[in-house]
């Protein structure tokens, strides 16, 4: 293969990845004068023994009828435009992403669109005004998390706190901690290391963002039975202590529903009280943090059982309409 067919040929592919999809293929004739516009020679055989070659190293050239011709178009795509849209609003939502990196991992993203989408992208893709991290050494610490996961060793690393004057200080004077990580979860716009921790022989889930000097030991991590998906919804959203999860009964009203579904999925089980309210059952951990998603709704959910957690609930509203005076 000469010079110019090998050029000729990566040009097609980038031109293909770039400018082409199912909505936008590109005919032979059109294809012919895009390649004569870039200093290639080509004619209808070369565009067919070239895209023969693109399919024999396994990149998916699909063709239509398009009149009394073909199109072409990519459909190797690793995102589709909506996928690529939730993704760029992920990373811009994201506390755990400073604002540079935010923007710049955006442009990648938007960099992937084939080239008709990259305005609309571009326009509708903006940095939100949710308080996000400055602290670029959280990327290390997450590299470096990772690295262990994959290895199955144990990590050490201090923490961080802040002081009232706002400046950080490590906790308990710099205490190096020394942890086994069992995963990475990604929780309300941070990302968690459950781990666990032989001095106080339980899982503890530590924040990325506030971990420093994070470096893998060369000693193996300590095996437990963990899922991540039943650690996130019953820890990290209501962790508080050592309590454990239990059956609570609520009354809500009809609207609130898709909230409960939102945080408690659809396995509980339901009963209608009147033409406006429903009781429902629900596992969780009856906690100040689930007691603060109960005050949410001013009302429109109410706590029913057991007795001594709706009593801890009222307790807590007594308390801090006590401390509010």
């Amino acid at each position: 293969m000469d010079g110019d067919n090998k050029g000729r040929i990566l040009f097609l592919e980038h031109y293909f990845l770039n400018h082409t999809d199912q909505d936008h293929p590109i005919t032979t004739d059109k294809l012919i004068d895009v390649i004569n516009e870039h200093r290639y020679s080509a004619n209808r055989n070369t565009i067919r023994d070239d895209i023969k070659a693109l399919r024999d190293e396994g990149i998916r050239i699909a063709d239509v009828r398009i009149g009394n011709g073909k199109g072409y178009y990519n459909q190797d795509r690793p995102f589709t435009i909506p996928e690529l849209k939730a993704l760029i609003d992920s990373v811009s939502s994201s506390q755990f992403i400073p604002e540079r990196k935010s923007r710049e991992m955006i442009r990648q993203l938007i960099d992937i669109a084939p080239e008709m989408y990259r305005k609309d992208l571009k326009a509708t893709a903006y940095c939100t005004n949710r308080i996000k991290t400055g602290n670029t050494v959280a990327f290390q610490a997450l590299d470096e998390v990772n690295r262990a996961l994959a290895k199955h060793r144990q990590i050490s690393f201090q923490y961080a706190d802040y002081l009232l004057t706002k400046e950080e200080v490590l906790r308990h004077n710099g205490k190096v901690y020394v942890v086994s990580p069992l995963a990475l979860i990604w929780n309300d716009g941070r990302y968690y290391v459950p781990s666990y921790n032989a001095e106080k022989d339980k899982i503890v889930p530590y924040r990325i963002d506030r971990m420093r000097n994070v470096k893998t030991l060369i000693e193996a991590a300590v095996e437990k039975k963990f899922d991540p998906a039943e650690f996130s919804r019953k820890v990290l959203w209501m962790y508080d202590g050592d309590q454990g999860e239990e059956d609570i009964i609520l009354i809500a009203e009809n609207r609130h529903m898709i909230s409960l579904i939102d945080r408690f999925g659809t396995e509980f089980p339901v009963w209608k009280t009147d033409e406006n309210h429903f009781r429902a059952i629900i596992k969780a951990i009856p906690s100040y943090t689930f007691f603060s998603w109960i005050f949410q709704f001013c009302g429109g959910i109410r706590i029913d059982g057991p007795g001594r957690v709706k009593k801890n609930y009222e307790e807590m509203l007594r308390i801090v309409t006590e401390k509010q005076q």
